[in-house]
């Protein structure tokens, strides 16, 4: 079988979005991928990161690591003479950034075996309760759980639709015109 031709992923011209909503939403999935990548730039390198963007609407946003203040500093004295408590108070939070990285990649491991270990499960109670697809869709029902009020209401939704079925094999074996297809709408 012939895997289907796509484009891929495209090089897009950088140009002036004319769209106001494109133009924000555009500027919301950039803003979150820029902040992204300098917090990947601080983390890896272990590099003092600011960044600050305006929005289309005039309203700024920022991303520091570690702190404001330690990055202003730098940018106003780039050869500064720190106290010892601003040093301490660097370290000390730059430590703290890493150990909640550290935290936050554990949980998403622990979520991520969490989620498989559920769907282990669901294929596991749906193989063991012997569910069957009633209607041959997603939803599935045990066919022992449905009642005899809901069986005759199938029972005569079936009766109904074969009559109806018949009548209209009826009429293309006469040759009637494909206009009287409706009747399945009734």
């Amino acid at each position: 079988m012939e895997r289907k031709r796509t484009k891929g992923r495209q090089k897009i011209a950088i140009a002036r979005i004319k769209k106001d909503s494109d133009c924000f939403a555009t500027f919301s999935k950039r803003r979150l991928g820029l902040f992204r990548k300098a917090s990947d730039v601080s983390a890896q390198c272990n590099a003092d990161v600011a960044v600050v963007v305006y929005s289309p609407t005039g309203k700024p946003f920022s991303f520091f690591h570690p702190t404001m203040e330690s990055v202003v500093s730098r940018i106003e004295n780039p050869n500064p003479k720190t106290s010892d408590s601003s040093r301490l108070f660097e370290a000390y939070t730059r430590t703290r950034v890493m150990q909640l990285n550290q935290m936050i990649e554990k949980l998403g491991g622990e979520l991520q075996a969490e989620m498989e270990r559920e769907k282990k499960l669901e294929d596991e109670t749906k193989k063991e309760s012997g569910t069957t697809s009633f209607w041959g869709g997603e939803e599935e029902v045990a066919v022992e759980k449905v009642d005899e009020e809901q069986v005759k209401n199938v029972t005569d939704l079936l009766e109904n639709l074969k009559a109806r079925l018949r009548v209209r094999e009826d009429e293309l074996k006469r040759g009637a015109s494909s206009s009287s297809s409706s009747f399945l709408l009734r």
